[in-house]
């Protein structure tokens, strides 16, 4: 059977340049300004509203910032501009300092081009590179209130446009210069790859909605921008302008025509356009963001802010089920409404939601990011109109499940608000600033709001289990500020928000600063999150997580070292090694499947609670030692390596962890040696070799070892050299490391 290793060794990686802080935490991480580095695409807005509501000033761009990592910024912008004038498509150049905190909250000044003071909020920081890949900004100067948002643009921009693009845009409508009313859009631009655009969308105005078919050109030019003119059926013109900021490509988007100006964002809605699409690739649960707005002339006059879920059920039927808050002559907050009806999608990706049930409206949907494999939308956006109001709204799928837990650690937030005088909206107050959560339902923060001194607020919070919360803030000065929020997002990295108090209305995305923490708590072999099934060895990375480095050699394994100790869903782990940055631990053989709540205690410091997905199946994860080498034991009982290679026919044993429920040859103690006999995986399994499947004799727990398994098989006929060893448990595939063949 091979060589069995009694006790799991700890795994030779340490977090590079993890701070070692007084507070124990897992995951997160600190900022400085070189966490803003590069060329990011930017989308910026401005407007300036009387006290009365009456919009008089709007300001629309798309463009680049760019960040010097130390304390320069430039921004070079596209501006759509309404004051007493119309003015389209204007270069503008603005320049000053910026500077970032620790908690990833910072300060841009703008001195030439401009005078204004922003605060900016950086997120999505990349583990690898700490950089930021998104970065969200309010701020004002003697105009303006301002919002905007920007991400990192790629190395290599694209060439051309290609395909089928959905888009969404908020804005007015014009009449000369003076604003007429509320203006959203939501439709599809398929651009041929070869400068000839075609273009598709929905626009409502008020309570109206018109379709609107245009064609026309486009260029993409250095820098990852793009411009397009389009002029529709009755030869109405319409200008664009594009800031690229992925390969996909996502975009910015800015669009002017005498009669209007809005600008939103948009992605790929295809990436296989000849598959086209239909009613089915919408299905399941997403996060929902629901907004409504209506005007009397140029005055904002009712607003709507919601979010919530809705469900489709991939043929016919859809719920949006959305906590409300509405201000139309009055002020009613946090009222729970649910809305049903039908929906459909059409080749184009475009399709409509009529509803009957909670409120009569009728909204045109749009599907994009569609998996080529499950043919599902990940996300949607849409327009429509009730009796009352015109809506925009979008959605993307939301995690399989949360939990309190979910939401921990540092999180960025931004909104778009509107100040309020009883039911009147009186002004644009924009706000950012940051959250932070323990995990276990408290949280802080602050912000800095247009014209306004800065809050610090505390309070409690709630997650449920469809991934909806609620937030319950009260600051510094005794004002009270109820939210709700929807969870969504790879690794739930994102929520959407709406927050309100008897004199603001807000409605913003909030981000986790760096991975969300629950991505830090990995299996211990691949340092893959979420692939940590009971009785499975995992990593978790943090900083303060112990008072020096120890390896307990007791067996069974303590679940204390020196002050150390690790609960999941407050059952005390086994520990195999600690240090000041990482821990490896067991995780309790009878921990249930689905989210469970992972905590470090170090001394009397208690670090942030994270939420952790723990799969009822494997989730193998090979063991590798130098340079991503997978621990294989040759048949001659020497370790695997380029110059120690295994023979082809050979019966060799590789070690991994993850391997989930086994057929166990005695009881299984948590923290104990296993069995002596075989315990074999349950799930179907195979292994392949450059590819290439091999005979595999056992594979299951290591007789012997505290949550290792091992699975000794024949090398495959392959060529000699180095080839990705690969172990697939239950549809779900390891990690590739290498193992060295050499032919008989």
């Amino acid at each position: 059977m091979g060589r069995s290793i009694a006790v799991f060794l700890p795994m030779a990686f340490y977090l590079a340049g993890a701070p070692l802080l007084a507070q124990t935490a897992i995951g997160g991480g600190l900022c400085t300004s070189s966490t803003l580095t590069g060329t990011y695409e930017i989308m910026l807005n401005g407007r300036q509203l009387t006290a009365t509501g009456a919009v008089l000033k709007i300001f629309q761009s798309v463009g680049t910032i760019t960040y010097d990592g130390l304390s320069k910024v430039s921004l070079n912008l596209t501006a759509n501009t309404i004051t007493t004038s119309q003015a389209f498509g204007t270069p503008l150049t603005y320049s000053g300092t910026y500077s970032l905190q620790s908690n990833c909250s910072g300060a841009i000044n703008i001195t030439s081009g401009d005078t204004a003071s922003f605060t900016v909020e950086a997120f999505a920081i990349s583990s690898t590179t700490q950089i930021a890949g998104t970065f969200a900004l309010s701020g004002s100067d003697a105009n303006y209130a301002y919002n905007g948002t920007g991400n990192l643009q790629p190395a290599t921009c694209p060439t051309t446009l290609s395909g089928i693009h959905e888009f969404n845009t908020n804005g007015n409508s014009l009449a000369g210069s003076s604003v007429t009313g509320v203006l959203d859009t939501a439709g599809v631009l398929n651009f041929n790859g070869s400068g000839m655009l075609t273009a598709t969308w929905s626009q409502v105005s008020n309570t109206s909605t018109t379709t609107i078919s245009a064609t026309g050109t486009y260029t993409v030019n250095a820098g990852c921008l793009a411009t397009a003119t389009l002029a529709d059926t009755s030869n109405n013109t319409y200008s664009l302008a594009l800031s690229i900021y992925s390969t996909a490509p996502d975009f910015v988007i800015a669009i002017s025509s005498p009669t209007a100006v809005s600008d939103g964002s948009g992605s790929a809605a295809q990436t296989n356009p000849s598959a086209g699409c239909s009613t089915s690739l919408l299905n399941g649960t997403y996060y929902l963001t629901l907004g409504g707005r209506a005007t009397t002339t140029s005055t904002v006059s009712k607003i709507l802010a919601s979010n919530g879920a809705a469900t489709f059920d991939g043929q016919s039927k859809v719920t949006f089920t959305v906590t409300s808050n509405a201000v139309n002559g009055g002020q009613v907050f946090g009222s729970p409404l649910t809305y049903s009806g039908t929906y459909s999608i059409q080749s184009n990706c475009q399709g409509t939601i009529n509803f009957t049930g909670g409120d009569t409206a009728t909204m045109e949907v749009v599907a994009y990011g569609i998996d080529n494999t499950t043919q599902r939308a990940n996300s949607f956006t849409l327009v429509g109109t009730d009796a009352t109001y015109a809506f925009n709204g979008s959605g993307t799928i939301q995690p399989a499940a949360c939990a309190v837990s979910t939401l921990s650690g540092v999180w960025p937030f931004s909104g778009t608000a509107n100040s309020l005088s009883g039911g009147t909206v009186t002004g644009a107050v924009d706000l950012a600033g940051t959250f932070e959560f323990d995990g276990q339902g408290n949280v802080s923060a602050t912000w800095n709001a247009t014209g306004q001194p800065s809050v610090s607020a505390t309070g409690t919070y709630t997650v449920t289990a469809g991934c909806l919360g609620t937030m319950a803030l009260t600051d510094t000065a005794g004002t009270k500020y109820a939210s709700s929020l929807s969870v969504y997002g790879a690794a739930a990295g994102y929520f959407s928000w709406v927050m309100t108090d008897p004199q603001l209305i807000v409605t913003g995305t909030g981000r986790s600063a760096f991975l969300n923490p629950g991505q830090s708590v990995v299996n211990a072999a691949s340092y893959n999150p979420n692939q940590t099934p009971a009785g499975s060895v995992f990593s978790i990375f943090g900083s303060n997580l112990a008072t020096k480095v120890d390896q307990p050699t007791t067996v069974p394994l303590p679940t204390t070292a020196l002050t150390t100790t690790v609960t999941v869903n407050g059952e005390l782990c086994p520990l195999f090694y600690i240090s000041p940055t990482q821990i490896n631990a067991q995780m309790p053989e009878d921990v249930k499947s689905g989210v469970a709540t992972v905590i470090v205690k170090n001394g009397s410091s208690t670090s942030n609670a994270v939420a952790v997905a723990i799969p009822a199946t494997g989730s193998p994860g090979i063991v590798v030692y130098g340079d991503n080498r997978a621990v294989v034991v040759n048949s001659n009982g020497s370790v695997n390596a380029s110059n120690n290679p295994a023979k082809v026919g050979d019966e060799v044993a590789v070690y991994f962890t993850g391997g989930g429920p086994v057929n166990a040859a005695g009881t299984l103690v948590t923290g104990a040696p296993a069995p002596s006999g075989l315990s074999p995986v349950s799930g179907p399994y195979t292994i392949t070799v450059g590819g290439t499947s091999a005979a595999v004799e056992y594979i299951g727990l290591t007789p012997g070892g505290i949550g290792l398994y091992q699975a000794n098989f024949s090398v495959p006929k392959v060529s000699a050299g180095d080839h990705p060893l690969v172990i697939t448990i239950s549809g779900q595939a390891s990690n590739n490391p290498l193992i060295a063949v050499v032919s008989n």
